[in-house]
């Protein structure tokens, strides 16, 4: 897992390694593994939910495909093993500002309204993030109203 985890982080794109570049990919990483721990909220982890997140994922960092499996399968492999999304919460809060977090919440929203039906652990998560990102309640409702559209 460590070596996937630090492959990625140095090898997703073919430059050099610069400053930029290695928060970019601990951003994209850490979007990645918040949007799959809300798939995995409900018992109803589908492949809506994954479309959605490739999309957002493409949407959001410009990634081709490939690297965006990898970056899934990654997110899925720290999601097994973490304990806390503080960890990803202080990546997103150290980089992001404000506006941008508020995105990451929307996409939480997307993805726990790709089946169409927001269970209650899917909508506590996405909370909880909210808090973790320093989101206000009135973000995080705008985002919920957005993304339910």
């Amino acid at each position: 897992m460590i070596k996937n985890l630090k492959s990625y982080l140095d090898n997703i794109f073919q430059e050099a390694p610069n400053e930029n570049t290695s928060h970019q990919n601990k951003i994209e990483l850490a979007t990645a593994v918040l949007m799959i721990e809300i798939s995995l909220a409900d018992e109803n982890t589908g492949p809506e939910e994954y479309e959605i997140i490739k999309k957002i994922l493409l949407e959001k960092f410009n990634l081709d495909k490939k690297n965006i499996d990898e970056l899934i399968s990654l997110a899925r492999d720290e999601v097994d093993h973490i304990v806390s999304l503080h960890e990803f919460a202080e990546i997103i809060n150290n980089h992001l500002s404000a506006k941008e977090k508020s995105e990451i919440i929307e996409y939480l929203w997307r993805v726990a309204y790709a089946d169409a039906y927001i269970h209650k652990y899917e909508e506590y998560y996405i909370r909880k993030i909210a808090d973790l990102l320093h989101v206000s309640h009135s973000d995080y409702i705008k985002t919920k109203l957005k993304a339910e559209k």
